[in-house]
This record gives structure tokens, C-alpha cells and sequence, in this order.
């Protein structure tokens, strides 16, 4: 499978993941965790499993660790894992999706904090690294935690790019943070291609007008 655009939908709207299907991202990651009002992450899951899906393009941004019952039970090929931060809560993952699985769950894990930055080698490590077939970025939510203001070249996550690159070398290409001004093209553009320079094989989208850019940079 190809990481190229990896699109984020959210699993509450029906609307939104039916016209997922008909664009061309490479991925398209159905979102129980920030995009989805508390009091609607079960509805999501209704509305996802109801939905006429491509499953083997599809993986699922769990909420908690509840959600991993739904995840193998729908046979989903994998989950994006918010907030990874040790190697003790991705064996605990792969503990509770093999007593529900029928077929391996991949792990994406999201490093999205600085206890995850610092734990990058045990994460990239870990006895359920099996499940583990490339890293993902979250900057915004990084950035957020440490009052850390991103200017426009983003050089400011240059260093968290890096560790995720030096941590991926067993790995394939890691997946680049999202642009969240998705009106402006060119600045994702710009991201993008700062991204690719750099090492990674792919980047989270937020938006349809931002697939096809990102297909062509990282082809």
C-alpha cells in the first residue's frame, strides 16, 4: 500500500466518507478520535460500518482503546494510534486486537507529544513493532503542548521531522504532519515539499484539493 496522501475523514459524517471513496487518496483514515463529537463517537461507528467502504484503503483513527474491538471485528487492515508514547501502551494494543482479530491489525502509531519524541526508539522497537510498518507525525497537537508558535517554513518542527526520519530507517517512509490552512495550496505544496526532502513518503490530508498535490510530490 501507498502512503502518498493519507486522507482523514470524519467517521460521524456519512456525506464526507461516502465522497472519500470516489477521490484519489492513497489511504483514507476514518476518524472516531478528535474530529467527532464526544457524544457521537458511537453513532460513527454505525455510520461506518453502515457505509459502503473500500476496507483494504481503510484504516480507523481509534479514540481509546474501546474502539479495537470494532476495528477487528469490522476487519479493518489497521488503526492510526493518537498519542503513542511507549512501547507498554502499544503492547497493550496488540494484546487486546489479538483477542479480537481475525487477520494482523497494523499499528501507525502518531507521535504527537514530547514524552512520544523521547520514546521513539522504544516505540520503533517494541515486541508489536510486527504491526508497525511506518510512523506518522502530529505536530499541531506537539506544538500545542509546548506553546510552540509554527511560522509559515514550519522550521520550527524541523527537529521532530528529523527524529521521526532517524527513527524510521527499519521502516517505510513516515507520514508527514497535516497542513491545517487547507485553503492555501501553496503553502501545503511548500510543506509537502519540505517533507519529501527531508525523508517522508507521504502526507496527512485534511481536504480533497490537497490529494492530488501530494500524489504528485511523493510519487
Amino acid at each position: 500500500m501507498k502512503y502518498r496522501s493519507v486522507l482523514f475523514v470524519p467517521g460521524h459524517e456519512e456525506k464526507k466518507i461516502k465522497k472519500a471513496y470516489t477521490l484519489n487518496a492513497d489511504l483514507i483514515v476514518l476518524d472516531l478520535e478528535s474530529t467527532v463529537p464526544r457524544d457521537k463517537k458511537d453513532f460513527a461507528k454505525k455510520i461506518i460500518k453502515n457505509c459502503e467502504i473500500n476496507k483494504e484503503k481503510t484504516y480507523i483513527r481509534i479514540n481509546d482503546p474501546r474502539d479495537l474491538e470494532f476495528v477487528a471485528i469490522e476487519s479493518f487492515p489497521g488503526i492510526f494510534l493518537p498519542f503513542t508514547e511507549s512501547a507498554l501502551q502499544l503492547e497493550a494494543i496488540n494484546v487486546e486486537l489479538h483477542s479480537w482479530e481475525h487477520k494482523k491489525t497494523d499499528i501507525i502509531p502518531i507521535i504527537e507529544s514530547m514524552k512520544g519524541i523521547s520514546s521513539l526508539q522504544e516505540i520503533s522497537n517494541s515486541k508489536s513493532s510486527y504491526r508497525i510498518n511506518l510512523l506518522s507525525l502530529g505536530s499541531h497537537d506537539l506544538a500545542k503542548s509546548i506553546n510552540l508558535k509554527v511560522s509559515d517554513d514550519e522550521k520550527e518542527i524541523t527537529n521532530f521531522r528529523q527524529k521521526i526520519i532517524d527513527h524510521s530507517k527499519n521502516l517505510k517512509k513516515p507520514l508527514d504532519t497535516s497542513y491545517l490552512n487547507f485553503k492555501n495550496l501553496d503553502g501545503f505544496k511548500s510543506s509537502c515539499l519540505i517533507a519529501k526532502k527531508m525523508g517522508f513518503g507521504g502526507k496527512a490530508c485534511i481536504h480533497p484539493d490537497q490529494i492530488d498535490i501530494s500524489n504528485k510530490i511523493f510519487s
